[in-house]
């Protein structure tokens, strides 16, 4: 649910594969997402081993790709395949000079499922339609849905810090003037919205109008009206109630994936870390909040 597809890609010769790393940088651009492969040209045992435990944490990559042969520095493209196959289950590229069939059998033999397999030789024809696939799944409905909260979420977040930034350029009568706009800005749009509200000419059309009354004002609203059942499922700090809030948190504050691999969101005073558990938690209390509201419709 974002704008880049990122992608970590081994290979100790990108020189000579140059050509095909921009033609899926451009593929990539062209379904609407930001290409961003990390390269590296080396891993050592002990590193597929770190990566793992972090990929197992919390795994930013959409895509992993690796040659056979990197290199007598580096443990080969079989032994990345095999450890990181163990812990995580992120779509794999294996590609090689040698004829496919070997590669496949090298897999089979160290028991490394779910790999795709392609030839150095037809490397981008084999690997785009790949690539392309993978990218439709990745563009249905509810994934573009979460692009376009995540991403908007983001603007709104940068927008803020380059507004109080440039602010503290500002002279003092600037800023009284700007705050003076905003606030006539504010009081006007509050303004408009009770003129709205005051012609609003029934239940059926304010409980509709989404932008007028937001959830938590027909969670409380219906609340009155549903007895003690909805006093229950939907009083304040009930399941729906909780994951509304958290929804609002998710939407406006501000993400940060750490060198260690820790997804964390900033709060104003703390930030709260975001990993598997926490996800497979909230679509838990997601389906929790489902199954309570449909109750109130029995």
């Amino acid at each position: 649910m974002k704008l880049e597809y990122k992608v970590l890609w081994f290979e100790d010769q990108f020189d000579e594969i140059k050509g095909d790393v921009e033609r899926l940088e451009e593929l990539v651009s062209e379904f609407g997402f930001v290409p961003n492969f990390i390269h590296k040209d080396k891993i050592t045992a002990n590193e597929i081993e770190v990566l793992s435990s972090r990929l197992e944490f919390y795994n930013p990559y959409d895509l992993i790709i690796f040659d056979y042969d990197l290199g007598g520095q580096s443990e080969n493209g079989l032994s990345i395949a095999a450890q990181l196959r163990s812990k995580i289950f992120t779509d794999m590229i294996f590609y090689s000079g040698q004829i496919p069939q070997n590669l496949r059998r090298m897999l089979f033999e160290n028991e490394v499922d779910g790999v795709f397999i392609i030839h150095r030789d037809t490397f981008y024809d084999d690997i785009e339609p790949i690539i392309e696939d993978h990218i439709k799944k990745m563009s249905d409905l509810n994934n573009m849905r979460g692009v376009v909260m995540s991403e908007t979420s983001q603007m709104d977040v940068e927008l803020r810090e380059i507004f109080i930034a440039k602010s503290k350029g500002l002279s003092e009568q600037e800023l009284e003037d700007t705050f003076n706009f905003l606030k006539d800005r504010l009081s006007k749009q509050l303004r408009e919205k009770q003129v709205k509200i005051d012609g609003l000419a029934s239940l059926e059309e304010a409980v509709s109008n989404h932008l007028m009354t937001t959830f938590d004002q027909i969670r409380v609203a219906l609340k009155s009206i549903s007895g003690e059942l909805g006093k229950g499922i939907l009083k304040d700090q009930s399941l729906v109630h909780k994951v509304q809030v958290e929804r609002n948190k998710l939407a406006h504050q501000k993400a940060e994936l750490t060198a260690d691999g820790r997804m964390l969101l900033h709060g104003k005073k703390e930030f709260v870390e975001y990993n598997f558990d926490e996800f497979k938690r909230l679509r838990n209390e997601l389906v929790g909040a489902y199954s309570n509201i449909s109750k109130l419709s029995e």
